[in-house]
């Protein structure tokens, strides 16, 4: 019987779509592929995520990477937070998750300057029971250990719990600890096979 329901936040609560992102920032498409391939696929963002780099860190080492002055970067950086607005579906489906009485928790890849961002701006935040943010534990999905801190922080029985995250590493991850799983696709049918997982179609 599934009693909690765990969220990821980039591309399932929120907007992630990093070849977009670049694309509204720039018409240039020698600069969208730096941007890419030099910032948000570059294993430093990873060090964001993790917490072992801080974003003033990370800015004057993307601009040189990438030949944009710092203010430009940290305009590209605003940009990407800018970005990150609610699904909104998703999040309908978060309050009917809570008005049927399951608790509902985060877990999300993300650096601290990002979700304190996103917690200033959107405070339907609050509502959680809590979660797990990957750069303030200092370890990344979709590494075991944070799935077992999740467990261990918050007395949760995996397989009372339903993890819902859009990459596929990361639900085999939580699979292999028991937890049960759906793996996110911006659609109305994965959205209802949830409610109907749930029981609150």
């Amino acid at each position: 019987m599934i009693r909690n329901v765990v969220f990821d936040f980039g591309a399932v609560l929120f907007e992630w779509n990093p070849p977009q992102i670049v694309e509204s920032f720039t018409d240039s498409s020698y600069e969208q592929n730096l941007l890419l391939h030099e910032v948000i696929y570059h294993p430093d963002w990873v060090s964001l995520d993790r917490g072992t780099m801080l974003m003033a860190e990370e800015i004057p080492k993307f601009a040189a990477r990438t030949g944009f002055t710092e203010s430009r970067m940290a305009d590209f950086i605003e940009h990407i937070q800018n970005s990150l607005v609610r699904n909104t579906a998703t999040l309908a489906l978060l309050y009917q998750v809570l008005d049927h009485d399951y608790s509902a928790y985060y877990l999300t890849n993300m650096s601290t300057a990002f979700f304190e961002t996103l917690n200033e701006r959107n405070s339907f935040i609050s509502l959680f029971n809590g979660g797990l943010v990957s750069s303030k534990e200092l370890m990344i999905k979709p590494e075991p250990d944070i799935f077992k801190l999740l467990i261990q922080r918050y007395d949760l029985a995996a397989d009372e719990t339903l993890f819902i995250d859009d990459h596929a590493a990361n639900i085999d991850a939580a699979k292999a600890l028991g937890f049960q799983t759906v793996q996110f696709e911006p659609s109305e049918s994965c959205i209802n096979n949830i409610r109907v997982l749930l029981g609150i179609s």
